[in-house]
């Protein structure tokens, strides 16, 4: 399991904010979620040891954050969901993406397969 982290309320509201200027500008909502990268840096900040631990680069987890930002706008967009929740959707998805959790704790899907 990833560590706890604080909700970021600037970002949200700088996610939220931009994205009232796109759709204004009839824009896809998705593209002004991830501007500057703020929010992936913010959780690798907190979650990049354990998730190298995991064999998991930087680039891997941006692109899974990158597939999964419709839960972003549902975050702090719509607030259709809680931080919990997103915090918690994305670490289904890195678990599901590259590991299995063991008696031992964490292994790569890879090494699990392997043996």
């Amino acid at each position: 399991m990833l560590r706890r982290v604080e909700e970021p309320v600037e970002i949200k509201e700088a996610i939220k904010n931009l994205s009232r200027l796109l759709s204004t500008k009839g824009k896809d909502l998705s593209k002004g979620v991830l501007v500057f990268n703020k929010l992936p840096q913010y959780l690798w900040s907190s979650w990049g040891n354990d998730l190298k631990n995991l064999g998991i680069t930087w680039q891997e987890f941006l692109k899974i954050i990158s597939k999964n930002s419709n839960l972003i706008v549902k975050w702090a967009v719509n607030d259709e969901i809680s931080w919990d929740e997103l915090i918690k959707r994305f670490e289904e998805l890195v678990v599901s993406q590259r590991g299995v959790e063991s008696k031992k704790g964490f292994i790569t899907l890879d090494k699990f397969i392997s043996d």
